[in-house]
């Protein structure tokens, strides 16, 4: 599991490289964002805009965490 955290994280830094790749896509999964079928949510952990498939509501927060931050917690 720790192994695959890290690939994540080197394939999210990688993709967050590209020119504004992550205000028109998912960083997890790389799903193009839509204003009313697909809007982005921001990650508090790591801080990347992800779509609604890839986080999840922590209602004690008030915010999303993306699917391999909740790995990593």
């Amino acid at each position: 599991m720790k192994q695959e955290l890290e690939e994540e994280g080197s394939r999210c830094l990688l993709l967050s490289k590209q020119h504004k790749f992550n205000e028109h896509c998912c960083i997890r999964c790389c799903s193009p964002f839509a204003f009313l079928l697909n809007p982005k949510r921001l990650c508090l952990d790591c801080h990347y805009n992800v779509c609604k498939s890839c986080c999840t509501y922590s209602q004690s927060e008030r915010g999303y965490i993306c699917a391999a931050c909740q790995k990593s917690r």
